[in-house]
C-alpha cells in the first residue's frame, strides 16, 4: 500500500504439484550451461587482475589466513557481526503437505438390539482421520526451499529482467504463473479481496528491461484478471531517484540477475543512457562459491545453486553478511550448510577467504560467467519498444495475445531492440553519463551518482571513477 513504508520483497516463483513429476523440477534448468575452459580461463585472468588491485594473493598462490586452524574458541568475524546469528541460521525445509481433516460417519444399524459398539466408520479406523494431500501450489521463497523429492514443478516467469519464455515454458504459462503469484500476494499479503480491487488504483513499477510487449502483457493482468479501476506504469529509475529526493542522478540499480544504469535529468529518464548489464547480486553469489572451491575452503559439499534453488538461498545469506569491497585480505569464518538430504542437514564451520573478490566482478563481469545463466530466447519478442521511449504501439501482427487492443492501432513506428551490454559497472556508468552529451550535466552526474541495490559502494567505486 501506498502508507506502507516498508514493501513485501517476495521472490517471482512459483511451484504446482504435479502427479507424474518423480521429483522437483524447475521450468527453465535446461537454459543454463556449465561454464567452459575458455571460460574459466578468462575468470581466472579476471581473478588475478582483481588480485592485484586488491593487493591479495594470486589465484595460484597460497593465502597465509587458508594454512591457519581456527583457534580453539574464536573465529575471526570480518561480517556483520550484529547479524551473525541471522545469517548462519539454517534454512529449513518447506512443509508441502497440506493436511486436511477428513470426515467420516458411523454407520449403525436401525436394529434397536444391534450391539453399537459393532458400528463402523468408512474409513475402518477412527471417525476422524488425517490424510496428507500435496498443496496444489507454493509461492515466493517458500517454493525455493521445496525439497528434491517432492512432486513439483518450479517457475519463475522472469529471468534477466525478461518474460522467460522458452520451449518449456510457453507464453500463456508465464502469464498465467504471473496472474497467479500477484493474485496470490494481493490476497494473502495485502488482504485485498477480488470483489473489492475495483476500488483500488495500482502503480506498476517496473524496470528498464522489459519491453513494450511485456509491459502490455502485465497491464492486461493487472487490470483485466486482477480487476483493478486504473494502472499507471512508473520507471524504476525515477522511482529511485525520487525516493532519494533527487531529480537529477544516475542511477544503478543491481538486482538480483540484472544491472541497470540509467541518467535522470529534472525528472525525466534519457532513454540513450539506459544500459543493461546481464549480472546482478546471483551471479556474486554463484562466484563466491567458485572462489571458495578454488582455495578449498568449502565443504566437500554437494553445493549446486544452478540445480538447488536453496543452495543459492544460502549462498546469497553468506554474500549478505559478508562479502564487500575493501582493500586486503578479507576473511570470515561462517556455518555453511549442506541440503543433500532432506531429513538431516549438514553444517559445518569454515574460513571462507578472499570475500571481497566477487562482488569486484561488478566491475570485471568476465569473473562472473554470466554465460551460465542465459537470458531466455528472443524470437517471441518482435514488438520491441523501449519502455522509456514514447512508443506504446503495436502492429497488428502480434495483437490478440492478451495485450490491450485500444493500442492496436495506433501507428507503427521504428523501433530496436533491447539488447545486454556485457561491460562492467563502471564502464556502463561512465558510458551512460557521458552520453548525455552535456558537459554540465556530465559534471552533475558524477558527483551525485547513487547506488540503489547494496552489491556494492560507492567506496569502491570512487577510486576507479576518479
Amino acid at each position: 500500500f501506498a502508507s506502507q513504508d516498508v514493501p513485501f520483497n517476495i521472490p517471482h516463483c512459483i511451484a504446482r504439484h504435479k502427479n507424474d513429476a518423480p521429483k522437483l523440477s524447475v521450468r527453465d534448468q535446461r537454459l543454463n550451461c556449465r561454464a567452459g575452459s575458455t571460460h574459466n580461463a578468462e575468470r581466472e585472468r579476471a581473478y588475478d587482475i582483481i588480485a592485484s588491485m586488491l593487493k591479495i594473493p594470486f589465484l595460484g598462490e597460497v593465502s597465509p589466513s587458508e594454512n591457519q586452524p581456527l583457534p580453539p574458541k574464536m573465529g575471526r568475524l570480518d561480517g556483520l557481526s550484529a547479524q551473525q546469528n541471522k545469517d548462519d541460521s539454517i534454512l529449513t525445509w518447506t512443509d508441502v503437505m497440506d493436511k486436511s481433516i477428513k470426515t467420516s460417519t458411523s454407520i449403525v444399524n436401525s436394529d434397536a438390539d444391534e450391539d453399537p459398539s459393532q458400528s463402523t466408520s468408512d474409513d475402518g479406523n477412527k471417525p476422524n482421520s488425517e490424510e496428507n494431500k500435496y498443496k496444489e501450489m507454493i509461492f515466493g521463497e517458500d517454493a525455493l526451499k521445496i525439497p528434491h523429492s517432492a512432486p513439483y514443478c518450479l517457475g519463475r516467469p522472469i529471468r534477466r529482467g525478461h518474460f522467460n519464455i522458452s520451449q518449456n515454458y510457453s507464453l500463456h504459462q508465464v502469464l498465467e504463473d504471473l496472474r497467479t503469484i500477484w493474485n496470490w500476494m494481493l490476497t494473502e499479503k495485502l488482504h485485498i479481496n477480488p470483489k473489492d480491487r475495483h476500488l483500488y488504483s495500482a502503480i506498476l513499477v517496473l524496470g528498464e528491461t522489459f519491453d513494450n510487449r511485456e509491459m502490455k502483457e502485465m497491464l492486461s493482468i493487472v487490470l483485466c484478471d486482477l480487476g483493478f479501476s486504473t494502472a499507471v506504469v512508473h520507471q524504476e529509475a525515477l522511482a529511485a531517484a525520487f525516493g532519494n529526493g533527487l531529480s537529477t542522478a544516475c542511477v544503478v540499480n543491481i538486482g538480483a540477475q540484472v544491472t541497470q544504469v540509467v541518467c535522470v535529468e529534472d525528472g525525466v529518464a534519457l532513454p540513450h543512457t539506459a544500459l543493461a548489464l546481464p549480472y546482478g547480486g546471483d551471479d556474486i553469489s554463484r562466484c563466491l562459491l567458485w572462489v571458495q572451491q578454488r582455495h578449498r575452503t568449502w565443504p566437500n559439499f554437494k553445493t549446486d545453486p544452478m540445480k538447488k534453488p536453496i543452495d543459492m538461498l544460502m549462498l546469497n545469506k553468506i554474500k549478505e553478511g559478508y562479502s564487500q569491497i575493501r582493500s586486503g585480505s578479507y576473511d570470515a569464518v561462517s556455518v555453511v550448510h549442506s541440503y543433500e538430504h532432506e531429513k538431516s542437514v549438514g553444517h559445518q564451520k569454515t574460513r571462507l577467504s578472499a570475500l571481497s573478490v566477487p562482488p569486484m566482478g561488478l566491475l570485471y563481469p568476465r569473473l562472473l560467467i554470466p554465460e551460465e545463466f542465459p537470458p531466455p530466447p528472443r524470437p517471441w519478442f518482435q514488438d520491441c519498444d523501449d519502455m522509456l521511449e514514447d512508443t506504446w504501439q503495436t502492429n497488428d501482427g502480434l495483437s490478440g495475445n492478451g495485450g490491450l487492443g485500444a493500442w492496436d492501432s495506433y501507428q507503427m513506428l521504428p523501433t530496436r531492440v533491447k539488447k545486454f551490454d556485457n561491460i562492467g559497472l563502471v564502464e556502463a556508468i561512465v558510458s551512460s553519463v557521458l552520453s548525455t552529451g552535456r558537459v554540465d550535466l556530465q559534471r552533475k552526474l558524477f558527483c551525485s551518482i547513487q547506488l540503489v541495490g547494496g552489491a556494492a559502494s560507492t567506496t569502491g567505486l570512487a577510486p576507479v571513477l576518479e
